[in-house]
């Protein structure tokens, strides 16, 4: 009977230890936590970028904390805080300004937390890695398209107004890349190169509207991102008149501004693929794997001539 007793006994005692042990490592694994922070979610290519980084969290099974500050500088920098308080496991940061964000991002990773920047290049050397396109080259391949169509369709002459969010680091080197090419000919004139106040579409359209009121015989307007681009598109829409637009990203109604003759061509940039490799970059850092200091997202020129090879090779979502 003490035989059977201490058996039994031991018996538990095992079981118990597995199941402790079972219970210790679902716990581990409950314990990812990363902190992201976007810079603002009322624009589509930010939409898309959560959409990316959901998809990677929950195929790793982690837990993604979300803070969209909608363009201020102090409501990131108090979303950071809050998750260094709270021990996140690291941070994915699209930030907001290259300088205001970098106090906060570098007593992060004092305390041990790692950072992983995206999209907006931050003035320090102390986080992980960039992840993003190669902007200037964004800029650069728009530019050469438009450089090539003034040439063989507008003998080589041609007014253009420029349209960005000067804040951005992203759109400061698309535009440079973009004025770099079109200036190459002796008959291209900048006319106007204008701030659109939080980069939000509605000031682009209002902006759009401007520079086109005080320079009648515009024959360009250059966006710097979405909601650039698609605020000029509705403001040379809205006034009827005969201006080409160019500009930066893609969604489902730039590809149909595209096909409808409205938008001549943009350089489509992969948001979901961006937001995903934030997140898994984040998760291999935390393995301890070796993380290179810049990751390149490709980027794809899309005009009439390719749409339809564009669209499919793409991922595009329809909101």
């Amino acid at each position: 009977m003490k035989h059977k007793l201490s058996t039994l006994i031991f018996v538990l005692v095992v079981m118990s230890l597995v199941l402790s042990l079972t219970f210790s490592a679902v716990s581990q694994e409950k314990q990812i936590v990363l902190g992201t922070s976007i810079i603002t979610y009322e624009h589509p290519f930010y939409i898309d970028v959560v959409n990316g980084m959901k998809k990677a969290a929950e195929e790793a099974g982690v837990e993604m904390l979300l803070d969209d500050p909608k363009t201020k500088l102090d409501a990131q920098v108090k979303a950071l805080e809050t998750y260094i308080t709270r021990g996140v496991d690291a941070i994915v940061l699209f930030g907001v300004d290259p300088e205001g964000v970098v106090p906060v991002v570098e007593e992060a990773v004092a305390k041990g937390i790692p950072v992983i920047t995206a999209d907006m290049e931050l003035v320090t050397d102390k986080v992980v890695t960039f992840i993003g396109s190669d902007n200037y080259q964004i800029g650069t391949e728009v530019g050469e398209w438009t450089k090539n169509y003034i040439e063989k369709e507008m003998d080589g002459k041609a007014k253009i107004g420029v349209l960005w969010w000067a804040v951005s680091v992203a759109q400061q080197q698309r535009t440079q890349g973009f004025l770099d090419q079109v200036t190459q000919l002796p008959g291209v004139e900048i006319v106007a190169q204008q701030n659109v106040e939080e980069g939000l579409r509605e000031n682009a359209m209002t902006v759009a509207e401007n520079i086109m009121t005080a320079n009648k015989d515009i024959d360009f307007l250059f966006g710097g991102n979405q909601t650039c681009t698609m605020g000029a598109v509705s403001a040379v829409e809205a006034a009827g008149a005969n201006i080409k637009v160019v500009g930066v990203d893609i969604d489902t109604e730039m590809v149909q501004a595209i096909r409808d003759g409205k938008l001549f061509a943009t350089v489509a940039q992969q948001p979901i693929v961006l937001g995903s490799t934030a997140i898994e970059t984040a998760l291999n850092k935390l393995k301890g794997e070796e993380i290179p200091k810049r990751i390149t997202i490709p980027v794809l020129l899309v005009s009439q001539e390719n749409l339809e090879e564009a669209t499919q090779a793409l991922e595009i979502l329809d909101y």
